[in-house]
Parts: C-alpha cells; structure tokens; sequence
C-alpha cells in the first residue's frame, strides 16, 4: 500500500446500502480503509463476514461501538496516531456523527446544523419558508393540545407525520379534526412502542400538496426523487427518479431515466438546487422528493444521502457507481461517474401485509433469479417463520430489472410479482392466506 493512498474511515452498521456494498465502494476509492462498526444495527454475523474481507482487502483499523455518539471522539484519536483524509457513511442514523466528526478534524463535510436540519421534517420546513424557497403551511404537534391551534393555521386536507420517521411510517392523510385526533392518538402509542424512533414523539401536521399530471403516458406517480452530489457547494444533479403509484403512503418503485418532458426536467432540477442552498448542504450526496404540483414542484423532504434503493438503480441504469462518488466526495475530491443514459432500469419494492403476521412460506429468491434472466438484483427480507409487524415497514421482497425502455421493465416486473407467492398466519390467530405481490 502506497503511503500517499488516502485514509478514510466508513461508518457502517447503521442502515443505508449494505456493509459490503459500502466496503466495495470504499475500495475502489482506496485501500486505506477504517471500519467503525455500530453494534446497534445488523447482527454480529454481519460485521464478522465483512472483518473478513476487510483485513484481507484493507490497511487500517476496526473499531466497533454500540453508541453512535462516541464516534467523534473516536476518530480524534485515531486521526492522532493515523491521520484520516475524510470519513464516509450511507446510514441515516450515522450522518450526524459522520458530520461532528468532520468539523471536529477539519475534512470535508457538511455543518452539523445542517444535518440536524435535514433530519427533521419540521425543521425543513421552517428552514425552506425562512429563505423564501416555499410557502407551504405547517404547524408542531405534540399532543392533542396543539391539535385546535395546528388546524386553525394548517386546514384541512393535510398531512399528520413524525418529525423523525423512515419509510413513510405513521404518514396519515386526515380531512377533518376528530379524524386528526384519532389519527394522533394511535400514532403517539405507536410511535413509543416503535424501535424505529425516538422515544417522545413530536409531529408536524403540513398542508396537503396535491399533485398533478406532468407525465405525457400513465403509471407514473405525481411525485418523483432528485439525487445529487454536493462538492464544496457546487451541486451536480445525477438523476431525476420517477415512481410507481404508492400504496397508501408507501413506495412501491422506483423508474429511471425520468420519463418527464425535458421543460419539467429544468423545473424539478432547478428547484432542487434552491432546496439544497437553502438547507446548507455543502458535501456528499442529497436525496430530494418533490412533489409535481399545478403550481410547480414543491419539496416533499431532503435527505442528506444517497437515497434508499438509488445506488442500485443508478448502477443498472449508467453503470456509474455513485457510491464511490460518496466516499470520493468525503475525501473532499470530485465525483468521477459518468451518469450519461445506458438503459431503462426498474426497482420494485413489495409492501408486507398491514397487520402483523407470521410468514410461512414464499417463492425463494433463487428460484426467482433462475427464472427470469432480467433480474439484476432481487431479495427476500424474510424468512418462513418470522414475525411481521406495521411499525418495522421492510417489504417482504425487493427486485430490479433493466430492459430497452420502461414498458419492458414494467411487463417484466408484473411476471415477477406473478410469480412470488408468500403465505402469512395472522399473529392472532386464524388460517393461513396466500398473498400474491401486489400491482399498483
């Protein structure tokens, strides 16, 4: 190993693309590589696999913890004794670690503030009404005594969502206040019983953005995602993602290259970089959804990192591997990706069912590949036998395919679903039914 190869510690363990496609990014990037493994998230097995590969592949050094709050200081006394050259993570849960890291050693990264800020829902929304970028009406909620006062700025149709959440999860529609205060009252119970979030919930009730058909075909969804890569404030747009319809509030897919005429191309870009000024970010990548209004496009939320499935998709579309981009950008250097179009790609994502139940049996992954050559990436999250509940919103499978243009992708995707079958046992009791993947 050359000793002018760059030093950079992944964060890993927490959420966002897998441990190994993280370690793999960060290789192509360098060899240098320190692991800091957060204990709260995948099993021991998980970080045993990948130790494996690291110190077959890597120089550096393992650390591990199970709060996510020592990192910093972590890193100050590795950065002592072996300097780093920046610090890298995928994971929502890790980013403001990584982001108190950085200031603490001087590397590239974002303020703090502004990660804090792109992880509160709330907090966007008071940020991107300060700097004049949106209007959209909002107002805290806490218990039910903020639900008169919230309804009085807010009106009705709106939407009730945590301040902090993943994964559309307690994301309710209501249409008047007793609807709102049941809404409410289930949410702030589930909200304390969820491993997901905080212990003491706070909501923010927003004005419903009612979307419209920007799309010159159907099966779109009127709300699409933005990924960009941030390099000391130049932002580059990668990509505009469209999506399938939702089932309630939950992602079904993801499509691209966007199928939106190039005049609405310019309208969702450009209002996209505005966001992205107006919430600071200055390094790494920003996921941006925005909803397709009569009015133009208006920001659903940002996230400060490459979004969910994106990656993937990215990958199967360009060829570009954004995910060293990251890890790229975190060493304070530019993206080297060539996001030009190859092809249509389609990531397919199929919700479980809205009670909680027992899986006990499905299509296996395998027998899936093997059927359909098109598949470039396909998982089960489960298997027979375990327990699935609402407040932990996995899907039961997730698949891309790639083909010419996105009606192939779409006809290949509906052979799949066809295909998979799943059977669930209520929790409660109750005979099993088969679940056949759901269109949208």
């Amino acid at each position: 190993m050359s000793p002018a190869a760059p030093h950079v510690a992944l964060l890993l363990g927490a959420g966002g693309i897998s441990p190994d496609a993280a370690l793999e990014a960060a290789i192509t990037v360098t060899r240098q590589v320190t692991v800091v493994w957060y204990e709260g998230g995948p099993t021991a097995a998980a970080a045993t696999a990948l130790k494996e590969r690291w110190s077959r592949e890597c120089t550096g050094e393992w650390l591990a913890t199970g709060d996510h709050r020592e990192i910093p200081g972590m890193l100050a006394e590795l950065h002592r004794r072996r300097p780093l050259h920046g610090v890298a993570t995928f994971g929502e849960p890790l980013i403001v670690a990584q982001a108190e890291a950085q200031e603490l050693l001087g590397l590239p990264g974002n303020p703090p503030g502004a990660v804090r800020t792109a992880q509160s829902k709330l907090d966007q929304r008071r940020r991107l009404r300060g700097a004049g970028v949106e209007t959209i009406r909002f107002r805290v909620v806490r218990d039910q005594g903020d639900v008169s006062e919230a309804v009085a700025e807010v009106g009705f149709p709106a939407i009730l969502k945590p301040v902090h959440g993943a994964a559309s999860f307690l994301v309710s529609k209501v249409h008047d206040e007793a609807e709102l205060r049941a809404r409410l009252a289930e949410a702030l119970t589930a909200y304390r019983q969820s491993p997901l979030l905080d212990p003491e919930p706070l909501f923010v009730l927003e004005q419903l953005l009612v979307g419209d058909e920007w799309y010159e075909e159907p099966g779109f969804a009127d709300y699409v995602s933005v990924e960009s890569l941030v390099a000391d404030g130049r932002v580059t747009h990668v990509g505009i993602t469209d999506k399938l319809p939702q089932h309630g509030f939950v992602e079904t897919g993801h499509a691209a290259p966007t199928s939106l005429p190039a005049h609405r191309q310019r309208q969702v870009l450009d209002h996209t970089g505005r966001i992205i000024g107006a919430l600071g970010i200055r390094w790494g990548a920003t996921h941006v959804e925005l909803k397709l209004t009569p009015d133009g496009p208006a920001c659903i939320e940002l996230n400060a990192r490459l979004g969910g499935p994106m990656g993937h998709l990215l990958r199967a579309a360009t060829g570009a591997d954004i995910a060293a981009d990251v890890v790229r950008l975190a060493l304070g250097r530019p993206p080297e990706g060539d996001y030009g179009r190859v092809r249509h790609a389609l990531y397919r994502c199929v919700p479980p069912p809205a009670e909680p139940v027992r899986m006990t049996a499905q299509t296996p992954r395998e027998e899936l590949l093997a059927a359909f050559p098109e598949l470039v990436f396909c998982k089960t999250r489960f298997a027979p036998g375990a327990e699935l509940h609402p407040d932990r919103p996995y899907n039961v499978l997730t698949f891309l395919v790639t083909g010419d243009d996105m009606r192939s992708c779409l006809a290949t995707a509906r052979r799949v679903e066809d295909a998979y079958r799943a059977e669930f046992v209520p929790l409660a009791g109750g005979p099993p039914a088969a679940r056949a993947a759901a269109t949208p």
